[in-house]
Parts: structure tokens; sequence; C-alpha cells
């Protein structure tokens, strides 16, 4: 590309560009990625104040134009701030979402979480604890990137993390309970890890759903905003069950990752008679193993998802079924925020 074809200003609309790139299963892969990237944890305030000034630049400049005029770098570097934003900043509430509860912490938090589970004896009360510290961090997680366009009160907030925990909570020791009889203790480990993580999976799958489900069920009840070229319209509850049962779903699918990666990692490590000798050594290969698969099955599961979701008129309530907008054109599709 030529200095003159580099420097040409085009208009450019941020969120029809998002469209683009998120349009497919890669793209939005390729997003969360970078989302989800654990050396997000070393973005600086400057940075962070950069990608804010940068973004509230240019929604201003959008509110008024519907988009910007800019070079390629300037697209490029609006993306990156845009990237830095969306890593640190609630997309509804505009407010900073506490660093364990990012999704790029996902795997730091869960590491020191995955190691008790590994390391101490498998005793009802342990299995508990370490099942209560697991699935609180997971409604935290949820909670703190759920759609905030509803309120919530603390009575409302505290009978969703009770039923969300307990409920998971009992799921997983259902799910210890079938390893301990259907689960095997010999042959090779990534056989173990294999048989074992398919007896366990139905239980990880439904306790993860349902924790998201229940720690948002409030936001069903209550509705999201509906939203239409970057102007809202009001609140939908039809919406709000769409965002809520897509991002339990991606719940359900982040264990499947999990569980099928751990066993293909084992059989490469066995494949090149790697083999770690003595318990210590298997735990260590463990957390480098969970290192690598918490690292990639989150991005994996949120992809299938966009994280702003579109739902047509028919599927809405009936006051939204004739709204037009500012030129006098029916709207047929209405945008929502799913949340993560």
């Amino acid at each position: 590309m030529s200095g003159s074809e580099a420097g040409a200003k085009q208009f450019f609309n941020l969120n029809e560009e998002k469209k683009r790139q998120q349009g497919t299963y890669l793209g939005r892969l390729k997003y969360f990625f970078a989302i989800t990237n654990p050396l997000n944890a070393f973005i600086n305030d400057t940075q962070i104040q950069w990608s804010k000034k940068k973004m509230e630049e240019y929604w201003a400049i959008e509110k008024v134009k519907g988009g910007a005029e800019m070079t390629t770098g300037e697209l490029k570097d609006l993306l990156k701030a845009e990237r830095i934003y969306n890593t640190i900043f609630h997309p509804d509430t505009k407010q900073k979402i506490s660093y364990p509860f990012r999704m790029c912490a996902f795997m730091p938090t869960n590491l020191p979480i995955m190691f008790g589970m590994l390391c101490t004896p498998q005793t009802i009360v342990n299995v508990v604890f370490w099942q209560w510290i697991n699935q609180t961090y997971n409604a935290c997680l949820n909670y703190n990137n759920r759609n905030a366009t509803s309120s919530f009160t603390n009575k409302e907030l505290g009978i969703a993390y009770t039923g969300a925990v307990s409920t998971s909570i009992s799921i997983a020791l259902v799910g210890r309970w079938l390893s301990k009889r259907f689960g095997v203790q010999t042959g090779s480990i990534s056989s173990q890890r294999f048989r074992n993580g398919l007896v366990s999976l139905v239980a990880l799958s439904c306790a993860g759903f349902l924790n998201l489900f229940l720690i948002r069920y409030n936001e069903m009840n209550k509705g999201v905003m509906l939203m239409h070229k970057d102007r809202e319209y009001g609140i939908s509850k039809a919406a709000a069950r769409k965002a809520v049962v897509s991002s339990a779903c991606t719940r359900a699918v982040l264990p499947i990752p999990l569980t099928m990666l751990t066993a293909v990692c084992w059989k490469l490590i066995e494949m090149v008679r790697m083999t770690p000798k003595g318990r210590s050594g298997v735990i260590a290969a463990d957390m480098l193993i969970l290192v690598f698969t918490l690292t990639v099955s989150m991005p994996i599961a949120l992809s299938l998802f966009k994280q702003e979701l579109t739902i047509n008129k028919d599927k809405l309530e009936p006051e939204f079924r004739n709204i037009k907008d500012a030129n006098g054109n029916l709207i047929t599709q209405f945008n929502f925020n799913k949340g993560l």
C-alpha cells in the first residue's frame, strides 16, 4: 500500500466494522481471544485512560455523524482502544469491572481453585468447600458480565446467589459420585482423563448452565434494553430470555474443550514418552495443562454467539412491532447486549 493510500480517509462506523469482523465464528474467536488474553492483566492505567478517551471521542462524533472519517491507521488504533476498553469496562454501565471478574482473569483466578480441587484429599468437606469457592467465583463472574440495563436489589441478588451456588454444588457432588462409581483409576493417564472427563462432563455442563441461568434469572423478569443504530427503544423481557439462555449455553459448552483438551495433552505427553513419575509430577503436569486449557476454552465457548445479538420484531412484545426509526422506516430487527 502506498503512503497516499494509507493516509486516505474513509468513513467508518465502528458497529458495522465489528459486525463484519465478528460475522463468522473464526472472527469472534479472534476477538474473544484478545478480550480473554491473560496478558491483559498488564494493561496499565495510561493505556486504560487512552482507550477511554479514544472511545469517548469516537462516540461523540458517531452520535452526530453516525461514524467518523479516519485513515486505516486511525481505524487500527480505534479497534485497539476498543479491545482495551471492552476488556476493562462494562458495556452497559461504563464502569470498570474488578480484575478477578474480568474475562482476562478467568485463567489466573481459576488456577488456585483448580489446584485446591486437585491437591486436597477428596473428602466430602473438601469437595463442598472447593466447589463453594468455585461456584461462588462463577456466580460473581456471571453477575459482573451480565446485561446491566436492569437493576437488582440486594435481596434479589442474595436469592439468586444462594440458588445458583447451592444448585451447582449439588450437581457437582452428583458428578463426583458418578466419577467414583463409573470412572477409572487404571490404564494410561490420558485414558483416565478421557473416560473420567466424559463421566463428569454432563454434571459440569449442567452446573455451569444453571449457575449463570439462576444468577441472571431476574434479568429475564425485568428485561434488557433494545437498541437500533445506537438509539434506545425500551426494555424487553423476550430479548432478556434470549440473552440469558445464549450466555448459559456458553457455560454448558465450556467443560467440553476443558475435559477433551486435557486428555489430548496427556496423550501427546505419553506419545513422546515424557510421562511424569509420582503424584506430584502428575499434579504439576495437570496444572500446566490447565493453564493451556483454561486459556483457550473460554474464548472457544464465548465465540458461539455474538456479544451483541439481534432479535426480530415479531419475537418481541407487541409494543415493539410497529416502531419506526428517525427516517420513518419500520424497524424489523433490534440489537441488545447478550452479556458474557
